[in-house]
């Protein structure tokens, strides 16, 4: 996403700052996002409120994964999703938001609709012929290899967070309904820990967890995880 695009989701303050700070490294409003991050590293001589602005500018800007995700790799998603790939694994394999994911594979999902016209038009056969190339195969199988672990077990009895909480997260306009719960392996759920469900968010229904599962140790890390990961509906895509 490019710097005049994603700064239009920023505190007044902060769009100045970020003005500056791409001045600074000779970039203009038609760079990315990505190109400033990339100009200032760990740099010890940063104020406290450009770091605050930079880390404003990553976690604000919508979707900020789309860009990379093509419409091939789209169809590989949902045709690994349709062997079993769960989403939190798929998110973890291709860099992205779980939700990106989810809309992916929703049936009834304003987003991505052409991938799943796709695979209608084709028949599921002939799409997961096309897309689950020997290269994609070799891949997923590695990834299972290496993420087969042993789960750490899951503290029930932290029960801080546990309930509902007026939200506005880091990348919410107004506040949100979010249910903390201690969840048990049912359906979409693998593993037992907890959970949180966005009731205000574009999927109310559903139950998330951070993909690298640290979010189910506890409820007040599975609250951190919320506070960062919701957003306005609409927001995504």
């Amino acid at each position: 996403m490019k710097i005049s695009e994603a700064i239009q989701y920023l505190d007044l303050d902060d769009q100045t700052i970020i003005h500056s700070l791409a001045s600074r490294a000779g970039l203009n409003g038609d760079a990315t996002v990505d190109q400033l991050l990339t100009a200032y590293p760990n740099n010890p001589n940063m104020t406290r409120d450009e770091r605050l602005a930079l880390i404003s500018l990553e976690h604000k800007r919508p979707n900020r994964f789309a860009s990379k995700l093509s419409f091939a790799s789209r169809c590989e998603i949902l045709a690994l999703y349709r062997k079993g790939f769960k989403r939190e694994a798929l998110a973890a394999m291709y860099g992205l938001d779980r939700r990106t994911i989810t809309h992916i594979y929703t049936p009834h999902s304003e987003h991505y609709k052409n991938v799943r016209q796709e695979e209608k038009a084709m028949g599921e056969v002939r799409f997961r012929e096309k897309y689950l190339t020997p290269t994609l195969v070799e891949k997923a199988y590695t990834y299972n290899q290496e993420n087969r672990k042993e789960e750490s077990v899951n503290n029930r009895q932290a029960t801080n967070k546990a309930g509902v909480h007026q939200m506005r997260g880091q990348m919410c306009d107004y506040e949100h309904r979010v249910v903390i719960q201690w969840r048990e392996p049912d359906g979409d759920i693998e593993i037992a820990g907890w959970y949180y469900m966005d009731l205000d968010g574009d999927d109310p229904d559903r139950w998330f967890c951070g993909w690298d599962k640290s979010s189910l140790k506890t409820s007040q890390a599975c609250y951190d995880l919320a506070f960062i990961e919701i957003m306005d509906k609409g927001k995504l895509g």
